[in-house]
């Protein structure tokens, strides 16, 4: 057996053995795995080792390694003409700006995505990235229309798995827009593509946002029966951001059911999650349920103060629909 082929079979053993430790959400032995395939001399496997590292790297909240695994990606990436795999990693550093709220960050490493490759199944994934920033932002009309032309590329191409992402996002947005049945109805298909693709983390997601559906219809028990759920999957995972908003949901939940001394006592959870990884955006929803709580607990002084700091995030992260609701409550 030559060296080429023994180095082949173990860049394929290693590359197996990331996949299925993600698959089972063993985190650490994934990135064991990929840091393998990093190290390689051939700059093609590296490549794709450093950006498969980057992405468990994000799953485990470590953002600043992901942005370092991203930035190696399209360094050794470039070395080869893997243009697929550097607008992957421009899309990966996007995801983490506009989880961490850094906006026109985040839209820039998308266009960039968009930019270096001709791939339509990566240019649907950059413009349903683009949606999310759209949504985040309160442009409802422009996110859906961005999951609606992203939703065609990958139906058109047998991505399944993408056009589940597109799903749940749409179910998003048309929960934004208090559309409970159009919303209900992309999280179930949605869910149905997850469960097909064993997607753990996503099916986790899905049930968290649904929540929400379950709660704006008053069934408060069910809704955090979905994130009692949600919040076992991540942590089997060890996803503590993923843990962080299902929490946010799970505190919304007990409090319409009138639980707020515990809804209480879950938001602070989330909240301290938010501040320890910079995810702003949480921080500021946290933040407007702990002002819906002290209001109903009637201690003024204190919803004032979440009020506040809630309208500051959202003016900070330009969210025009979550401001100008807070301003009608002051």
């Amino acid at each position: 057996m030559s060296a080429d082929t023994r180095e082949s079979q173990v860049y394929q053993a290693r590359i197996a053995a990331g996949e299925a430790a993600e698959r089972a959400g063993d985190l650490l032995s994934a990135a064991a795995a990929y840091r393998d395939v990093a190290e390689s001399p051939d700059p093609e496997r590296a490549a794709e080792g450093h950006f498969r590292l980057g992405v468990v790297e994000w799953r485990r909240s470590r953002f600043e390694d992901a942005l370092a695994e991203f930035a190696a990606t399209r360094e050794t990436a470039r070395r080869v003409g893997r243009d697929d795999l550097v607008a992957r990693a421009w899309n990966g550093e996007g995801t983490i700006h506009c989880q961490r709220g850094e906006f026109q960050q985040a839209r820039a490493a998308y266009q960039v995505a968009m930019d270096v490759t001709h791939d339509p199944v990566l240019h649907g994934r950059s413009l349903q990235n683009l949606g999310v920033l759209a949504n985040i932002e309160g442009n409802l009309a422009e996110a859906l229309q961005q999951y609606g032309r992203a939703r065609r590329v990958f139906r058109e191409h047998g991505d399944h798995a993408s056009e589940a992402l597109v799903l749940h996002n749409m179910g998003m947005l048309h929960a934004d827009r208090m559309e409970w049945d159009e919303a209900s109805d992309s999280y179930s298909q949605a869910l149905a593509l997850f469960e097909a693709n064993g997607n753990q983390a996503m099916i986790a997601n899905t049930l968290a946002n649904r929540s929400e559906v379950l709660s704006a219809r008053g069934l408060f028990a069910e809704a955090a029966q979905h994130c009692v759920m949600a919040l076992s999957i991540y942590t089997e995972l060890g996803d503590d951001v993923g843990r962080g908003e299902t929490l946010r949901w799970h505190g919304r939940a007990l409090r319409g059911a009138g639980e707020l001394e515990t809804a209480e006592t879950v938001l602070h959870q989330a909240l301290q999650i938010a501040g320890h990884y910079r995810i702003k955006l949480l921080e500021a929803e946290v933040s407007r349920e702990l002002f819906e709580i002290a209001r109903a607990r009637n201690r003024q002084s204190e919803a004032d103060t979440w009020r506040r700091r809630a309208l500051d995030l959202f003016v900070e992260l330009g969210a025009a629909r979550e401001i100008s609701a807070l301003q009608s409550d002051g």
